[in-house]
């Protein structure tokens, strides 16, 4: 170093001043990034790395709807009528008594005659029955021109009193989920990030092969449970480890690409794999093919850098900083490296510790913490209401999902115009308010095509919420606790996951049910967001003491599009 009249220290070689500089620069990984390439060709790399990713996420989020995808129009099968040249009108006149709602005949019973006189009647339609007596059936027939395959549910006939199996694999598939967030999590903190995607990939690449294979209803929950254990870590694993090794102001671009523009291509294009594939079992392996990403993951994603931070690897860490710098073809000073271990390892007996039950010993902290898990588990109720509700539309299923699925990136570019100029909390709150109005419009409206518009509308504002849901909580918990606190509401989403099945299954008790719920949901969740505080222009709060003073100051009134002195403000903690 330089002594005190200029001269350098013999010993290092190093400037006081400069070293003094770097020191307090180099802190934390975001600080050296930037010196290595924080938005570079590297990074485009990574982004492009997702797809896969993606891909999967989309077809594992949606692939069982098309395996237990059942055609509306399904009544009794009676084989005395099926073996005889009587055409499937003629069957349905025959032997199904007639209802005033669509498809206007009873799906569950049949009438209670003998079928036999009939088979040689000249004229079918001149038969007059003497008794209007019904039995329920034992076996059904179904009309495949509009879903033009017979899907795991439609070869077992998962319909009538039995259609709650179709809601209850799809829950069992979320269970396996939440089973999965807190193995593969365990995993992942004990042995890394990539060890633990490509076991859950693995494992998913084998369920859902197994699934094809499936003959009864046990044998295919089981596959699908198994399939589950990758739904949420097959994107999250992914999209953590990306945004680490992406500059601070691009990492909504992560989100964007990852779920606007990916995941919104592979949900559109799916329906149409499963109408051509038209083949429930071929359907089951190809959405297998997304899987595979397991053998490429090692050569397209590096380990986590904070996952060697923790364990302390920190030769790991600056022999990634250095490969990085050659992709990114940089040229920083190599002492960068040296004083940045330096500074992160005395770091490290000063970082503040804490677990899950601290973000309840905190009155405030628990307040948000709870307002957040309820927040997020509504609009996932919603969504997937949503989703789930486009059989009960009497038009093409095919165009309706892809139709809904197609507003991701409007949606997504739409957020990202608006979120910092008027606000989580107002985002989350007009979406919702909007998906409830367009959800109760869908309810009273007769029209195929004003229910299939208001639909897709309601999907559109779904989109933004749930991005909006995804940003918040981790703004909003402090650091110490952010990664366990958004696992723990994301944990609480999957619950609901696994419950909005059942929400479309209230149609049997009354047709409007399932919208009119959606539309409560929905106006409970915008209703709630109101009393989070907003996170827009603000530091976040990087301490448990700091999370709960963070907002105080805040009128509930201010809205940052309203009141623009509020846009660039600064939290600051209370002292004391």
């Amino acid at each position: 170093m330089k002594n005190s009249n200029g001269v350098k220290n013999p010993v290092d070689g190093t400037d006081p001043n400069e070293t003094t500089t770097l020191r307090l620069k180099l802190e934390t990984f975001d600080d050296i990034l930037p010196h290595v390439g924080d938005f570079g060709r590297y990074q485009w790399l990574l982004l492009v790395a997702l797809l896969p990713y993606s891909m999967a996420y989309a077809t594992l989020y949606f692939s069982q709807f098309f395996l237990t995808l059942v055609p509306h129009e399904h009544w009794c099968k009676i084989e005395e009528l099926v073996s005889s040249n009587f055409t499937q009108e003629e069957r349905v006149e025959l032997s199904i008594p007639k209802s005033p709602d669509y498809p206007y005949y009873d799906q569950c019973h049949r009438r209670d005659v003998d079928f036999f006189p009939i088979l040689n009647h000249k004229d079918v339609r001149s038969i007059e029955w003497e008794t209007n007596n019904t039995v329920n059936c034992n076996q059904w027939e179904y009309n495949f021109t509009e879903i033009p395959y017979a899907s795991i549910a439609a070869e077992l006939d998962w319909v009538c009193d039995r259609e709650y199996l179709i809601s209850t694999a799809q829950s069992i598939f979320f269970c396996g989920s939440i089973v999965g967030g807190f193995l593969f999590g365990w995993i992942a903190d004990h042995r890394g990030r990539i060890p633990a995607l490509m076991l859950c990939n693995g494992v998913a690449l084998l369920a859902s092969i197994a699934t094809a294979s499936c003959n009864t209803f046990w044998s295919f929950a089981v596959c699908r449970f198994l399939t589950g254990l990758a739904f949420d870590n097959c994107i999250n694993i992914p999209l953590i480890i990306v945004v680490e090794y992406m500059a601070v102001n691009r990492r909504t671009l992560v989100v964007n690409v990852a779920f606007g523009l990916y995941f919104a291509v592979g949900s559109t294009v799916l329906p149409w794999i499963a109408y051509y594939v038209a083949n429930w079992r071929f359907f089951a392996y190809v959405s297998a093919v997304p899987m595979m990403s397991v053998f490429i993951t090692p050569w397209i994603l590096p380990e986590s850098a904070r996952w060697f931070i923790a364990n302390g690897r920190m030769d790991k860490v600056v022999q990634k900083l250095r490969h990085i710098a050659r992709v990114n073809k940089k040229n920083p000073d190599t002492r960068v490296y040296e004083i940045f271990v330096r500074n992160l390892t005395a770091a490290e007996n000063q970082t503040e510790s804490a677990t899950i039950f601290d973000l309840m010993k905190s009155p405030r902290l628990a307040r948000i913490t709870i307002l957040l898990i309820l927040f997020w588990s509504l609009t996932m109720i919603a969504f997937d209401g949503h989703v789930y509700s486009l059989k009960l539309i009497p038009s093409s299923v095919f165009v309706s999902f892809s139709l809904a699925c197609a507003t991701e990136l409007p949606a997504g570019l739409l957020l990202t115009l608006l979120l910092d100029r008027w606000g989580r909390r107002f985002c989350g709150f007009i979406t919702l308010a909007m998906t409830c109005l367009f959800s109760f419009a869908e309810l009273l409206l007769q029209s195929i095509v004003g229910k299939l518009t208001m639909s897709v509308l309601s999907r559109f504002c779904l989109n933004m919420a749930a991005n909006v849901g995804l940003q918040y909580a981790a703004e909003l918990l402090p650091t110490p606790i952010r990664t366990q606190g958004v696992s723990l509401i994301h944990i609480f989403g999957i619950v609901a996951h696994s419950i909005a099945p059942y929400v479309v299954d209230s149609a049997k008790i009354w047709d409007g049910l399932p919208m009119m719920i959606i539309s409560v949901v929905s106006l409970l969740a915008a209703t709630l967001i109101l009393f989070l505080p907003e996170t827009l222009g603000r530091d976040l709060p990087q301490t448990l003491r700091q999370g709960e003073e963070f907002g105080k100051d805040q009128s509930f009134w201010a809205l940052p599009c309203c009141k623009r002195s509020d846009r660039h403000r600064h939290y600051r903690p209370r002292e004391i």
